[in-house]
């Protein structure tokens, strides 16, 4: 599957190929996921993320809602919505263009520099 990794820790946006759980968990760094479903601007996506994110110190914030609101920490996996079949689907190059023109680095209290997902609300 064709998705887009938002990589808190190593600071980077990249393509990724995940092939199913393993990778999820080893792509974001975490013991259990999460995936929903969030509007990014004007479109709908599905996303992977840590289900505990929240519960660790410090967490790193990788996402935030259109008036600055978190909405994710820890790194994130953005992929297309899932199909009739239930499995997730493929970002296109022009999904990917769109995302990343709404990932920004900002800053918070605590950290410089953060990539954080823009614009993302809930459905």
């Amino acid at each position: 599957m064709k998705a887009l990794l938002i990589d808190t820790v190593n600071k980077e946006v990249k393509q990724v190929n995940p092939g199913g759980l393993e990778d999820y968990y080893d792509l974001i760094g975490c013991d259990l996921v999460d995936i929903v479903t969030r509007k990014i601007g004007r479109k709908y996506y599905d996303i992977i993320c840590d289900d505990e994110g929240t519960f660790v110190e410090d967490p790193l914030i990788s996402a935030i809602d259109d008036i600055g609101r978190v909405m994710f920490v820890g790194n994130l996996i953005i992929c297309g919505k899932v199909n009739s079949e239930g499995d997730l689907t493929d970002l296109t190059s022009n999904d990917i263009s769109y995302i990343k023109k709404r990932i920004q680095k900002l800053d918070t209290r605590m950290h410089r520099d953060l990539l954080m997902l823009t614009n993302c609300n809930y459905c």
